[in-house]
């Protein structure tokens, strides 16, 4: 076991304020509807208790009916990690906080937890890698860097790391798109004649409709942006925007709505929610805007072939965060 501070004895490792970590599980947002996340969340409270009682394998059983319902929490992963941590078993520990930045993307102390764990395991690389993840997200990692510089070296690019700009995901823009009703609707089987003639009459009705009905993957894009920035190593995704040196913008002009128009292809690896018979290319520009001045650092026209299937969009996103990356890299030199 390793302490991030030489200071500390070995045996202090995971000796966890949790307490304090707990607490900050109650800030995490839930991945569902609201009366879901509060029954989940009164799971969450009662398996606190049980960590804080020293009931980690009561605590585990709890969370299990969450896990059992909705794979993708991630406060219960975060508590479970803790409780996997009361109990001396530092590789589950740290899958479980893995688990929590995974679906909660830019949660400082889950990779700050992380990192400790795998110092735990002796994987200085991984624990280098989740440090250098809870800095960018904002988290004050200055213990941790002092002691795993005492372990050993860091990444040849950890002075580039450490130096990202952080970017702070924020709500899309669909603004043009409702103002400009039909002319920036590009209707298959997903609009009838009907439906654009009455446009007419009802003004942006039918954009704001478009967009109502796709709420689920406008949600599902912004998790992928925030699961890209996290993944990058030249950009730091952060959960509040006055930690942004950048705020992501998407302002979505055009949608296509293809619905029954083409099924899940093979391979996609697409999850349970997905839904085969809805297409949703979606196209506008994609901005970094300067957290202090409000003005455009970075504009680009980007479009996405369907924002429905998770295959499509994360290999989309892939190719657009690689060519920004680029850019952050230009903007170092």
């Amino acid at each position: 076991m390793f302490s991030f501070s030489s200071r500390h004895s070995v045996a202090c490792c995971l000796c966890l304020s949790i307490v304090g970590c707990l607490s900050i599980v109650l800030a995490a947002p839930a991945a569902s509807g609201q009366q879901q996340q509060s029954e989940e969340m009164q799971i969450i409270r009662a398996a606190e208790q049980m960590v804080n009682a020293q009931q980690a394998d009561e605590a585990l059983a709890e969370l299990q009916k969450i896990f059992d319902e909705n794979d993708e929490f991630a406060p219960a992963y975060f508590v479970a990690g803790l409780a996997y941590a009361a109990k001396r078993d530092a590789p589950k520990a740290y899958e479980n906080m893995i688990k929590a930045t995974e679906y909660n993307p830019g949660w400082g102390q889950a990779h700050r937890l992380a990192s400790r764990y795998a110092a735990t395991m002796g994987d200085l690389d991984a624990s280098w890698a989740q440090a250098i993840k809870a800095h960018q997200s904002g988290t004050d990692m200055s213990d941790a860097f002092e002691g795993l510089s005492n372990m050993g070296d860091g990444p040849d690019d950890l002075d580039a790391a450490m130096s990202a700009p952080r970017v702070f995901v924020g709500p899309v823009d669909t603004t043009a798109f409702e103002a400009s009703g039909d002319t920036a609707l590009q209707s298959g089987a997903g609009g009838s004649r009907t439906d654009r003639e009455d446009s007419a009459s009802r003004g942006t009705g039918l954009g704001r409709r478009v967009i109502q009905e796709a709420a689920p993957d406008i949600y599902r894009w912004v998790q992928e942006a925030k699961s890209q920035f996290s993944d990058s190593r030249a950009f730091g995704l952060v959960q509040r925007p006055e930690q942004a040196q950048y705020i992501l913008i998407f302002e979505i002009d055009s949608m296509t709505d293809l619905s029954a128009s083409t099924s899940n292809t093979p391979g996609d690896n697409s999850p349970a929610w997905f839904d085969s018979a809805r297409r949703r290319r979606t196209r506008g520009y994609l901005k970094l805007v300067d957290a202090q001045s409000g003005e455009d650092a970075y504009r680009r026209r980007v479009d996405f072939r369907d924002i429905a299937s998770y295959g499509d969009l994360n290999r989309d996103f892939s190719v657009i965060m690689s060519i920004m990356e680029e850019w952050a890299a230009d903007q170092r030199r």
